[in-house]
């Protein structure tokens, strides 16, 4: 990778060197203004077909300089005003005068980028969503990116309050590698469990451009990720907006959960610089700080949560958000059955409830030509929150960087970036709360005491036998208080040491790095006929955990290697409309990981357009989706059972594939018949006959085949309605399921017992469906009020056995739906939004648990003010109200209400 950004520098340098040797040739100035004469600062001014443009002043004025001759094409357009288009025959053109009308259509002329090039969102061949800058600006959320939850299909998940996640289509969880989010074209999943993270290291309110939503398989064109959905982040080019704009939140949350109201704050700053439209910078940075939400459910067993019974109580009780008392202890003893260690509350374990984040970047572009651009970004993103996935993660001071660079032009990009993560402090909250329980007393020293005390070995101490209660007390007499110095020792003492380590703590390392190079080239000046584009990339991943999560050494865990990875795919499209009503697409792609065999990814769509303002689409799509890089290398001691990547290179050295498991089940069966599992694979006792051979293969890519129909179009230019219906095929659909080591065997030096209970993940035999329909419509009423609505429906079939324990974890609600009533100038400096989103009652399957999740109705609103004297924007908004606390996952916190006021400086106030 570094030979290739050495050759990517020198092809730059010759280039910037011939580029400074072209003169202008074309000179245009003039004035932009609306239909009442007033200024329209920011308007874009570009020549069609080039990369050269600028932006109107504060007062409307332009000027442009570019290289090519007479005639050229002008396009100047401003968000919500129809873009119109001036012929340029004059080398010398000045004192030009534009008005701009505002957009009379509902949907208005919305370009999207989905497909690498530009094209009219109502002819896209695939469900589109976007979401541009107006949008965002009006969104109640305090944040924009939590906006995302109104969009038709968009289901959203929250680990923190700094930390949520969205998913389409299904299959969601809090990690949601099926998923592909990109910045500015950059995959922002963790290098090492793949996940993405979200606008947590993303892009800042004021630099976020647009957004573009693709809420089905992408694989043809993005590659194997991009499986369940794919959402492209476009920040502002310093170019198209310059300036200083500051901006201020602060405000209160609030729940049921919370004890009162905490501080919320975020602060940002953009920066832009244009010089004569050749060279322009620009700087951001944007802080936030809370508290975050509360995840204290202490009275709900894990492995029974249905029950309406406290069960609190019980000698064998495993709280939600209590760690420490996972394990189930069994003491053969029948008058006490199994039973559980007293755990800690995650308020307890946890060293702050601190959600912050910090986010910036400094991009520099230089037009070389008025047909070639280059830029490198530099993104930095980190701070502190709560992660959950098998179990929680306490992220401390973690931090994302990453570097860019690309050339492009309107026909093609090059560009090849660089992503690396840093753990910081992090801890796993879980294994916080065991390895206290350890160090105050092992685990079958307390069980003996237990037993002893039921057993009334202690009456002489004032121990009652018999009592359940009285026998927790006496083996947890030497449990420090908390808060007490001795707590906070012992508990800094294990958020220290490493996990998996001895002594194990609960501390992890991550510092992995992502290596992605690509290239897409649309031949729209050489080919006329068609519109063909071709594309590849390469991506290489380079983790490291220190052992603390991936399996980075094979024998005694004295020294830890990276794990790389290198994948590479390439891939071309045909587009052909016939008699300017139908347009047919074509797209093939070949993906190769060194780890699997390569793959094909074929997508065809067509897109028919009638009475100019309908169109209906039809599309078949394939893609696949390789084992992420914790499906394939992970080894992770969650206490009760072990994730294990199912690669033949990780999982091979434990012997649990090809035979060498037994079903969970019948495992327990025979424990229960009171037999026992020798160290050689031997039994002895009990019955058997019960238990049952798992013959586990190694995992590989699942595959999916989805058909998809739909319709776009307006009526009467006050009516948009989009409507999508899509039918999915699963095929080796990955998921996780549990089974029992036969053999005993070794990690890291360690010794690991036989009937271990090791949770691999696994192909699934039978093909998983899901299908749905989803429908959108913005209705323009009067005075510029707009009444939104959509509707989506989804659901699955996994065609399981009943005796499977396979988790396909669709934790999707059936139907939801959101209503919004919005007008940006009720008066000439007022607008506001309200809308209201519900969703029904699901069930939830993780390795955290599984259970269901209650419906919840959101109603969030916002009131804007615009106070033109000093360029500022006021706005006025709030969350759930008039609403309880609800949550998005089991064992996730409890979201409540949160109200802010933000003042947002623009210096090309409009």
């Amino acid at each position: 990778m570094k030979n290739f950004y050495k050759a990517s520098l020198a092809t730059v340098l010759v280039m910037l060197l011939s580029g400074s040797m072209v003169f202008a040739q074309t000179t245009i100035s003039g004035k932009v203004t609306d239909a009442q004469g007033e200024a329209m600062p920011m308007a874009s001014i570009k020549v069609k077909g080039t990369v050269a443009g600028t932006t109107a002043d504060v007062e409307g004025n332009f000027s442009l300089s570019v290289n090519s001759q007479p005639p050229l094409t002008l396009e100047i357009s401003y968000a919500g005003y129809r873009k119109i288009e001036l012929q340029i025959t004059d080398a010398n053109t000045t004192g030009l005068d534009v008005k701009l009308e505002p957009e009379e259509s509902v949907l208005g002329e919305v370009i999207v980028t989905g497909s690498f090039y530009p094209e009219s969102l109502t002819k896209a061949p695939t469900a589109v969503e976007h979401v541009d800058r107006l949008a965002i600006q009006a969104t109640a959320a305090p944040e924009f990116y939590e906006g995302l939850a109104q969009v038709k299909g968009v289901q959203m998940t929250s680990s923190s309050l700094n930390f949520p996640q969205i998913n389409t289509r299904g299959f969601a969880t809090i990690a949601n590698t099926r998923f592909v989010q990109l910045i500015d074209g950059m995959d922002c999943s963790a290098p090492l469990l793949n996940f993405p993270t979200g606008n947590i290291v993303g892009i800042g309110e004021l630099d976020m451009e647009s957004m573009e939503l693709l809420p089905g398989a992408a694989s043809a064109l993005y590659g194997p990720n991009a499986f369940n959905g794919l959402l492209l982040m476009n920040s502002k080019s310093p170019f198209d907006y310059p300036g200083l704009s500051v901006q201020f939140k602060g405000g209160a949350t609030t729940s049921d959960a919370q004890d009162k109201a905490f501080p919320y704050y975020n602060v940002a700053i953009r920066y832009a610089k244009s010089f004569n439209n050749k060279f322009a910078f620009k700087i951001n940075l944007s802080l936030l700080d809370a508290e975050d939400w509360y995840g204290n459910d202490y009275k709900t067993d894990v492995n029974r949560p249905s029950s309406e019974t406290d069960l609190s109580g019980t000698p064998d009780f495993d709280g939600l958000n209590l760690y420490g008392d996972e394990i189930e202890l069994p003491t053969g003893v029948p008058s006490v059955g199994n039973i559980h260690r007293t755990g800690w509350k995650e308020g307890d374990l946890l060293d702050n409830r601190d959600a912050k984040s910090i986010k910036g970047d400094v991009a520099l572009h230089y037009r070389i030509t008025d047909n070639l651009e280059i830029l490198y970004n530099y993104r930095y993103g980190g701070g502190s929150s709560v992660y959950q996935g098998s179990q929680k993660y306490a992220l401390r001071d973690f931090t994302q960087q990453f570097h860019k660079l690309e050339l492009r032009n309107n026909n093609f990009f090059v560009r090849a970036y660089m992503t690396e993560t840093n753990a910081g402090d992090s801890y796993n909250v879980a294994a916080l709360g065991s390895y206290v329980n350890e160090r105050i007393k092992p685990s079958q020293t307390w069980a003996q005491e237990y037993v002893l005390a039921m057993q009334g070995y202690f009456i002489d101490q004032g121990i009652p036998g018999g009592s359940h209660t009285a026998a927790r007390a006496f083996a947890d007499r030497n449990r420090p208080a908390v808060g007490s110095a001795e707590y906070n020792s012992l508990l800094e003492s294990v958020r220290n040491d490493l996990f998996q380590r001895n002594p194990p703590g609960a501390k992890f390392k991550d510092n992995s790095r992502l290596y992605h190079a690509q290239f897409n080239y649309n031949f729209a000046d050489q080919i006329k006929f068609a519109e063909i584009q071709v594309g590849g990339n390469f991506r290489q991943y380079s983790l490291f955990s220190d052992g603390t999560i991936f399996n980075e050494d094979p024998d005694d865990g004295t020294d830890f290697k990276r794990i790389t990875i290198n994948e590479f795919g390439f891939y071309g499209q045909i587009s052909k409309t016939i008699a300017e009503a139908l347009k047919l697409t074509g797209s093939l792609r070949y993906d190769k990981n060194e780890n699997f065999d390569g793959r094909i990814t074929p997508r065809i769509s067509a897109v028919y357009t009638f009475s100019e303002n309908h169109n209906i689409r039809a599309s078949y799509q394939t893609g696949f989706r390789n084992p992420d890089t914790q499906a394939q290398f992970i080894y992770f001691d969650l206490g009760t059972n072990i994730l294990l990547g199912s690669t033949e290179a990780n999982a091979s050295r434990y012997g649990l594939h090809n035979g060498g498991a037994y079903t969970e089940a019948s495992y327990r069966a025979f424990r229960s018949s009171g037999g026992t599992l020798n160290a050689d694979g031997t039994t002895s006792g009990g019955n058997p006959s019960l238990l049952v051979e798992a013959n586990i293969p190694y995992v590989g890519p699942e595959q999916l085949k989805s058909w998809e129909v739909g319709y776009r179009g307006t009526f009467s230019n006050k009516v948009f309605v989009d409507l999508t219906g899509y039918y999915t095929t699963y095929t080796d659909f990955i998921g996780g399921d549990n089974y029992a080591l036969k053999k005993a065997t070794t990690h890291q030096g360690k010794t690991v017992a036989a009937g271990t209970i090791y949770s691999p993940y696994v192909n699934f035999p039978d093909d998983v469906t899901s299908y749905g329909i989803g429908i959108g419509i913005n209705y323009s009423l009067f005075k510029g009020y707009t009444l939104s609505g959509g509707y989506n429906y989804a659901t699955f079939e996994d065609n399981r056995d009943a005796n499977s324990s396979f988790r396909a974890g669709f934790n999707t609600p059936e139907n939801k739906f959101s209503v919004g009533l919005s007008n940006r100038k009720v008066t000439k400096n007022l607008g506001f939004n309200v809308t209201y989103r519900w969703q029904e009652n699901f069930l939830w399957q993780s390795d955290f648990g599984e259970a269901e999740i209650p419906e919840f109705g959101v109603f969030d609103a916002q009131l804007s003010y615009k106070i033109s004297s000093i360029k500022t924007t006021a706005k006025l908004g709030g969350t759930n109200l008039f609403g309880g606390d609800y949550r998005t996952n089991f064992g996730g916190p409890f979201v409540g209400q949160m109200y802010y006021i933000s003042l947002t400086f623009d210096e090309f106030f409009k």
